[in-house]
């Protein structure tokens, strides 16, 4: 009787379980992808020989696709579901999560954006054991580095993780399947004071410009929220306006805290608010409705309401894509 194939377990999406299949292919073992309906679109054709799930409930997928055997191995890639501790102790140590940020200074799921805000260059991908609690498990491969200065927005510093997080990650799984997963472990306990956890942003809740803030906290606010997100929210006219891209005018101005957020100078593609620190400059915007033109004088606000829901609300996104909030 045939013995039957290991199986490399991929949980979640993104354009690295084409690499988990190739590479699993290589080394003669079997693809089983569980994934949820947001990612759908965002994984690259796969073969016939990979069995592709796609559905809300994970407990329902698990018994479709098949229980791990002894042997088996299972990957986390911005796997949709929190995966419970019953299917964690199914794999016995063999289910492991790509983390693309350096633990355990970034658990949680919050991105590039946090960073952004913090004004935090560091960066890092790791390969840790998935263990029920946030990101704590044993770490089995990583590479660390740091940001460069001309990244601006959540798209330019996801590709600069990409590139480090495939080339860590392929190198990885391949020996993983070779047989080869006692890694030398690191960070496995992090000393007290050097976790932290930064919890999942949504743009539409979350984005709103606190117009009392710094200058420099306003633009790396709004540059947090910008590409591939579609920026941050202010009002204008009592109408949505959503700022991507914008800086400070280096020639000092000095204005009075009441001229917050007037606009006292505009040209064919710019626009110039006033702030207490000095001057925005206004360079990548849009309004929600399209008639509106902005006018000297005018006022960029945020509702108190937008803001204090913005500090309430705490949302985790379903397999589907939708938000909840808890």
């Amino acid at each position: 009787m045939e013995s039957k194939k290991p199986t490399l377990h991929v949980f979640g999406g993104g354009e690295l379980v084409k690499d988990c299949e190739t590479i699993a292919l290589k080394n003669g073992w079997e693809v089983v992808l569980r994934t949820g309906e947001r990612f759908v679109s965002s994984f690259p054709a796969m073969l016939d020989s990979t069995k592709v799930l796609i559905g809300n409930s994970l407990k329902n997928l698990m018994e479709e696709g098949g229980l791990p055997y002894d042997s088996d191995i299972g990957i986390s890639l911005s796997a949709p579901w929190v995966i419970p501790t019953s299917i964690i102790d199914l794999f016995d140590g063999r289910l492991f999560n790509l983390h693309h940020a350096p633990l355990p200074k970034f658990r949680g799921a919050g991105g590039s954006c946090w960073r952004i805000m913090m004004g935090d260059r560091r960066g890092g991908v790791c390969i840790h054991e998935l263990v029920p609690g946030i990101d704590a498990g044993d770490i089995l491969a990583k590479v660390d580095f740091d940001f460069p200065t001309d990244l601006q927005f959540p798209d330019d510093y996801d590709s600069y993780i990409f590139k480090h997080a495939k080339k860590l990650f392929i190198k990885w799984l391949s020996a993983a399947l070779s047989g080869d997963i006692s890694l030398t472990k690191q960070n496995a306990k992090p000393q007290v004071g050097e976790g932290e956890y930064w919890p999942r942003l949504h743009t539409d809740t979350h984005g709103w410009v606190n117009w009392s803030w710094s200058i420099d906290e306003i633009i790396s606010f709004c540059h947090a929220f910008s590409y591939p997100y579609s920026g941050a929210s202010t009002m204008i006219q009592n109408n949505l306006i959503r700022i991507k891209k914008l800086s400070r005018e280096v020639k000092p101005h000095k204005f009075h805290p009441f001229q917050t957020g007037l606009i006292f100078r505009k040209d064919s593609e710019r626009v110039w608010v006033a702030h207490p620190d000095g001057a925005l400059i206004l360079e990548d915007f849009q309004i929600e409705q399209d008639s509106v033109k902005l006018r000297l004088g005018d006022r960029l606000y945020s509702p108190v309401e937008k803001l204090e829901l913005a500090l309430k609300t705490r949302i985790q996104y379903k397999p589907d894509g939708k938000v909840f909030e808890n």
